[in-house]
């Protein structure tokens, strides 16, 4: 290792035993030690290669000579016993690693941040819970500071707590960054993982990113209605009845924000989870409708407005055997105060004799969720087998096989 690797390396430590001490409000006259073997440990050993410590030293001297440390030699010897930081000399040793290796030392990233997140404090609610989050994280050392980041994200936040127009996601991106991509690429999922941890935001557990965004108005794209089955939906100047059309058909949501009146012309309708099973069911008796996980808004309006329109239809939710869809089945039945029954989404299919290949293992976060969700009468019973038994199912291999019944 070369000494300019070497001073590098003693700067960086010492610093950091700085920032603990600080990050840790120690007042203390003490000053901060660092031992040449914490660099390099052969430093005091008979064994110590001869080039690798004196490169050490000449970097060791190099810091004295620009007086950002000072020394202790052992006795009778040109050996450091110790090196000492030199306190009053932080910004020029600051200075300095900005200089010769492009770095900005925490410290210095802490003071901007501070300065950028003032800015924001008088921003709405959400932004300052940020704000608050990020001022407590970069009190400890052991945080990685990105500044330019954490830039990004506030204005992300502040955009999205503030808009009220009907946007795409590119849309926002371009309207924030300059760039259609440029928050699919690099924040995306930061962002509406924050935004899904914030109390009071009607967020489920496990809810998709879009769902999320939805709550600011913003879409990954045209949002569209998946349905199949004898359907009717009817506008002021046209009717659509699909029966006929064996696929179902694909709706854009700013179609159905116009419809009139929906019609289901089946005793039932049923939720699909998986597009796969969506795909493969077929039932003249049943109006489908597919779901791709948990429910978001448009989808719910919809439902509310089926609701509202056959006050006697039938509700059953298809979905995997596992937490995801249990939590995806009981948002449904919060968001639209319905009951839907569970399909085929019970202990008979965890034991059919033609599914057991495709029977997989509980996570550990599934074991942890699951005792959450047991609580509920709804599902306590197939929980409890699933955690006796240590398995889950995926609904395509069930829907595969219900038409071979």
């Amino acid at each position: 290792m070369s000494s300019k690797d070497y001073k590098k390396i003693m700067i960086e430590s010492l610093l950091k035993k700085y920032n603990n001490r600080y990050a840790k409000n120690i007042n203390t006259n003490r000053r901060i030690i660092l031992k040449p073997s914490e660099i390099y440990k052969n430093y005091t050993r008979n064994n110590a290669e001869i080039m690798e410590k004196q490169h050490l030293n000449e970097a060791i001297s190099e810091l004295l000579r620009l007086g950002f440390v000072t020394v202790d030699y052992l006795k009778f010897s040109e050996d450091v016993e110790k090196i000492y930081l030199s306190a009053e000399k932080l910004d020029a040793i600051y200075e300095y690693l900005k200089e010769e290796y492009a770095i900005i030392p925490q410290s210095m990233l802490s003071r901007q941040v501070k300065e950028m997140v003032g800015a924001y404090l008088c921003k709405g609610e959400i932004v300052q819970k940020y704000c608050n989050e990020i001022l407590t994280q970069i009190e400890d050392p052991r945080f990685p500071i990105d500044a330019a980041r954490i830039e990004a994200n506030l204005k992300m936040l502040d955009f999205l707590e503030k808009n009220n127009e009907n946007l795409y996601v590119r849309e926002v991106s371009t309207l924030v960054y300059g760039d259609s991509k440029w928050f699919e690429r690099n924040n995306y999922d930061e962002i509406c993982a924050f935004l899904g941890n914030i109390d009071g935001l009607p967020v489920e557990e496990g809810e998709r990113n879009d769902a999320v965004l939805g709550l600011f108005h913003v879409a990954p794209a045209e949002q569209e209605i998946f349905i199949k089955g004898a359907w009717k939906l009817e506008w002021n100047e046209f009717v659509l009845e699909t029966a006929k059309l064996r696929g179902g058909v694909a709706i854009a949501t700013s179609d159905i924000e116009h419809v009139q009146r929906i019609t289901v012309n089946a005793a039932e309708l049923m939720t699909i989870e998986n597009k796969t099973s969506y795909q493969r069911m077929k039932d003249d008796s049943c109006a489908m409708m597919y779901l791709g996980g948990f429910a978001n808004r448009h989808q719910l309006q919809f439902l509310k407005k089926v609701i509202h329109d056959n006050p006697d239809l039938i509700f059953r939710h298809f979905g995997d055997i596992d937490i995801g869809g249990f939590l995806i089945h009981r948002h449904l039945c919060r968001e639209t105060n319905i009951e839907f029954l569970l399909y085929c989404m019970g202990i008979p299919q965890l034991k059919d004799e033609r599914f057991q290949h495709c029977l997989k293992k509980l996570t550990d976060n599934d074991v942890v969720r699951l005792e959450a969700l047991a609580n509920d009468a709804a599902y306590r019973e197939v929980l409890m087998y699933m955690k006796e038994h240590n398995v889950k199912l995926e609904q395509e291999i069930i829907s595969y096989y219900l038409k071979r019944s």
